[in-house]
């Protein structure tokens, strides 16, 4: 097993995601085709988010940080087979019981919290859609378990796919549902609902014929105290605490903003769409992709080909992601425009994004570290520390908040946000460090220095070609344009400096 094989899936990984964040582009044009921005619409948006930040813990966390290195140590012994079918068993049953419980509880809930809100209002409506979009919470949990299974198995394509399953059933549902349920949005916007609903459904059912294949089914099995089960929970305890950190720090950003005028909440949602494509697309993907390579030398204890990986990861991110700040930075204005402008979307709201993603871009690097380094941290099953950088950050985020907005606005907020994330990096692989492996830093900030270069001469080669493009073609065509040819530089640079040999890595242990 090398790091070229890594560098394999997370290459397929990265080009299925891409393709994922193209559909889901057309799935939110559509979107605001049928429903806008309008006040029913909005509380679909947080009926639809609340199942979603469950699946964050139960499902996505849960994934990551306890079943996939556990069910690795079964797997890793072909003696097992019968006691990984158990295992998988009993997930199924508990995730069943655990969701189906809580939507139970939405149920009973849901009435309860309506008699203190105006008929009518955003929460009230919010309330009612609830009902009908929290399912979606039960069929994409089990969905998120067949994807564990296959991952651990290197199976990464067909689970990757499986989002843009979800996409298609949403568009589907706005332009052939939602009519049939009449003419008024607040009756279209049921049939939006089922349509999610289903589409989690078909998550699962398109991954399943799979796993099947591999003589896997799923079937009810309640022994929770087996110790696979109760490893499991001890991992994922923390991490769901840990999975909260985002969404709370998310939560933080807005409400500030919300106190500084209007349309400042809106340039932060959109920047923040912008600054977080090339994480989804390729650290996620890297860090996606090694996890399971981790686990699997973590048990066999070579701990040399765990360094080279895990410092080849990192620096794979990095060939990626520190020139994209680059063009984000450079182009931010153009990038905006192009996707954006148009309709209610003004030059003005293209300056306010566009200061914001100035400022979001520079913790690319931080962010997209710090979720290798994190699945480091799972490998080892040592889920508290991250929790723990987690939490710290959430208390930073505020301050900085607090204190950068005065001087920069919604820019003090976006950078808040980046001096959180690279630090985060910066604490997590100290810790690291110093817990679990000794990392050669001195290879690794060869490797850095030697991609900054490269990004900063391929930076000063983009603001060049705008500046030379922008008169002769259409805005489009110059960024199409500036991007390719950019990257043409930036390939040549690397290739000349020996660094696109992924078989013989530049950084080692």
């Amino acid at each position: 097993m090398s790091f070229h094989k890594i560098s394999q899936v997370a290459a397929g990984l990265a080009f299925a995601t891409a393709v994922a964040r193209l559909v889901g582009l057309v799935r939110e044009m559509a979107s605001a085709r049928v429903f806008g921005t309008t006040g029913i619409y909005d509380a679909f948006l947080l009926a639809f988010m609340i199942p979603n930040f469950f699946r964050g813990l139960l499902a996505e966390g849960a994934l990551s940080a306890a079943f996939i290195p556990v069910y690795t140590e079964y797997l890793t012994d072909p003696e097992k087979e019968t006691v990984r079918k158990e295992i998988i068993s009993i997930c199924f049953s508990l995730s069943l019981m655990v969701t189906c419980g809580l939507y139970l509880l939405v149920l009973l809930f849901v009435p309860l919290a309506q008699s203190f809100l105006p008929t009518g209002s955003g929460w009230y409506l919010t309330f009612s859609l609830l009902r009908f979009t929290f399912p979606y919470l039960i069929f994409i949990s089990v969905s998120a378990l067949a994807m564990g299974i296959l991952n651990s198995h290197k199976h990464f394509l067909l689970p990757s796919l499986a989002p843009i399953v979800l996409d298609i059933f949403w568009i589907g549902a706005l332009f052939f549902l939602c009519p049939l349920f009449g003419k008024q949005l607040e009756k279209q916007i049921l049939g939006l609902c089922l349509g999610v609903v289903a589409g989690g459904m078909a998550q699962f059912l398109i991954q399943w014929p799979t796993v099947k294949r591999w003589g896997f089914s799923f079937r009810f099995n309640f022994n929770f105290r087996h110790p696979a089960i109760l490893k499991m929970a001890n991992l994922l305890l923390p991490v769901m605490i840990g999975m909260a950190v985002g969404p709370i720090n998310l939560l933080v950003d807005y409400s500030l903003a919300h106190f500084l005028s209007a349309g400042m909440v809106s340039a932060l949602w959109y920047a923040t769409r912008l600054y977080q494509l090339p994480l989804g697309i390729f650290a996620l993907s890297v860090s996606t992709a090694v996890l399971p390579w981790l686990a699997e030398l973590q048990v066999r204890k070579d701990m040399d080909l765990f360094k080279k990986n895990l410092v080849s990861s990192l620096s794979l991110v990095f060939a990626v992601l520190l020139p994209s700040t680059a063009g984000l930075i450079i182009l931010r204005r153009e990038i905006i425009s192009v996707l954006f402008q148009r309709g209610m979307f003004t030059s003005s709201s293209v300056e306010v994004t566009a200061y914001a993603l100035s400022f979001y871009s520079l913790g690319l690097i931080g962010y997209g570290g710090a979720s290798v380094l994190t699945r480091a941290f799972y490998a080892f099953h040592d889920t508290r520390t991250p929790v723990r950088v987690g939490v710290i950050s959430i208390i930073t985020n505020f301050i900085l908040d607090i204190v950068l907005m005065k001087f920069l606005r919604q820019g003090g907020i976006a950078l808040s946000t980046s001096l959180v994330g690279l630090s985060n990096f910066f604490f997590l692989l100290l810790l690291f460090h110093r817990k679990h492996l000794y990392l050669n830093f001195r290879k690794l900030a060869g490797s850095f220095y030697l991609l900054t270069v490269a990004s900063l001469v391929a930076g000063i080669a983009l603001y060049g070609l705008r500046l030379l493009l922008v008169s002769y073609l259409s805005l489009p065509l110059m960024l199409m344009s500036c991007i390719t040819l950019t990257a043409v530089v930036y390939g040549a640079i690397l290739f000349l400096c020996g660094y696109l040999d992924w078989k013989k890595p530049v950084t080692g242990s």
